[in-house]
C-alpha cells in the first residue's frame, strides 16, 4: 500500500539528492537532466524531450503546443489543482470542470 502524499523512496534517492545538492546545480542542463533525457531517448526512442520543473509548467507548455485559442473549452476533473485550470484560462480558454464517476 502506498500512503497518500508520502514520498516513495527506492535505493539511491538520498545519494542522488546529496550529489545534486553538493554540485550546486539543481536545475538546467546538468548531469541529472542529461541522464533523464538520455533515458527517455533510449527507452522511448524520443528524438527530443523537454523537462519541466512542475506539472503546472508542463500544462502551460501543453497549452502552447496544442495552440489553445480563446474560447476553446477544456474538460477537466473538478477535483484538481487550480493550476490546471489556470493553464487554460491564461491562454483565453474556458476550463470546464466535471464530476467523474
Amino acid at each position: 500500500m502506498i500512503g497518500f502524499n508520502l514520498p516513495y523512496k527506492a535505493k539511491n534517492e538520498e545519494k542522488y539528492i546529496r550529489q545534486a545538492l553538493e554540485s550546486r546545480n539543481l536545475s538546467g542542463d546538468y548531469a541529472f537532466t542529461r541522464k533523464c533525457v538520455a533515458y527517455l531517448r533510449d527507452k522511448y526512442a524520443m528524438e527530443k524531450s523537454l523537462l519541466t520543473t512542475s506539472c503546472s509548467s508542463a500544462l502551460d507548455m501543453a497549452m502552447l503546443v496544442i495552440e489553445l485559442a480563446p474560447g476553446d473549452e477544456v474538460i477537466m476533473p473538478s477535483f484538481n489543482f487550480v493550476s490546471a485550470g489556470n493553464s487554460v484560462a491564461l491562454r483565453g480558454g474556458k476550463p470546464v470542470f466535471v464530476e467523474l464517476d
